[in-house]
């Protein structure tokens, strides 16, 4: 695939999600305000904090994204503030809580609906500046919006790709490039 605008982070993006191609999309959760997407065939590992399925491949997203399809935006980085609990209120509801957010009833329900048939990465496209779409089967795609300008003293990590449990290099992308670093 070619980058639009093919900057510098676009071919190292593309490099790092050409692996997701056929792979299905079976769990999105969230830990904090990252959302792993789990990908490829499911498996159990046990990283020392008890036993998890994972899959081949995790993305954690830490920039803006959404999932969407034709009939709208299914779940969106912007649902982490908003209670799932509509009596709750909303200037001082937990969103750290697990399942307190409009984000995790989401994800939730996205993941239910494909249990018996998750959708599957069919192509994808990067952007100059480490953002993506993934275009998956049904009309599925999820799309990230790196929304952080590079600052000398911080730097903002958008995205990276690991393999759960593997000792492999995550592939990070941030205000810094797109990178390889050390993994777990």
């Amino acid at each position: 695939m070619t980058a639009a605008g093919g900057g510098p982070l676009a071919g190292g993006a593309e490099s790092a999600l050409a692996p997701l191609v056929g792979l299905p999309l079976w769990m999105a959760e969230r830990d904090r305000d990252v959302v792993a997407f789990q990908f490829g065939p499911r498996r159990t590992i046990d990283d020392g904090d008890g036993a998890r399925d994972v899959g081949e491949y995790a993305l954690r997203v830490s920039c803006a994204w959404r999932l969407a399809d034709a009939t709208g935006i299914l779940a969106a980085s912007g649902d982490l503030f908003t209670p799932a609990d509509p009596d709750a209120d909303i200037e001082s509801f937990d969103w750290e809580v697990p399942g307190a957010t409009w984000l995790d009833l989401r994800l939730r329900r996205f993941t239910e609906a494909h249990v018996a048939e998750p959708p599957v990465v069919a192509t994808f496209l990067a952007d100059a500046v480490g953002g993506f779409r993934i275009v998956l089967s049904g009309g599925i795609e999820l799309e990230t919006f790196p929304n952080s300008s590079a600052a000398e003293h911080v730097e903002t990590e958008f995205w990276r790709l690991l393999r759960p449990g593997e000792a492999d290099a995550h592939i990070v992308a941030g205000t810094f490039g797109i990178e390889l670093q050390d993994g777990e």
